[in-house]
């Protein structure tokens, strides 16, 4: 995962946080290769935006082998859970995830 230096020192924390949380999820899931997230305006057209409540999705949840639905879905709602709570606790955390995505990195 990719650090993003800003030379704001509020962003800078808000992007340590927000780096510990990602990772956590990475931790719990070792196939999950990486995910994007979007805003409204990056969702397909066959989709009502205004449906919706939140601020970001997932999209493009990738796996390194199959994974069953239930894993799927758990990674889904971690991440989803990780990214609403940063938000609600950091306003300012939307403007750094949006249009991110997110990678495992292999050394």
């Amino acid at each position: 995962m990719r650090q993003i230096v800003n030379l704001n020192p509020q962003l800078s924390r808000v992007e340590a946080e927000l780096s510990a949380r990602i990772w956590a999820v990475f931790g719990r899931f070792p196939g999950l290769c990486g995910f994007s997230l979007q805003d409204r305006t990056g969702l397909p057209d066959y989709v009502d935006a205004s449906s919706l409540r939140d601020e970001l999705f997932v999209t493009e949840l990738g796996f390194s082998a199959p994974v069953s639905e239930t894993e799927y879905d758990e990674a889904y709602m971690l991440i989803t859970e990780a990214v609403a709570d940063i938000v609600s606790e950091r306003p300012e955390a939307l403007e750094l995830l949006r249009g991110r995505t997110f990678a495992r990195t292999l050394h």
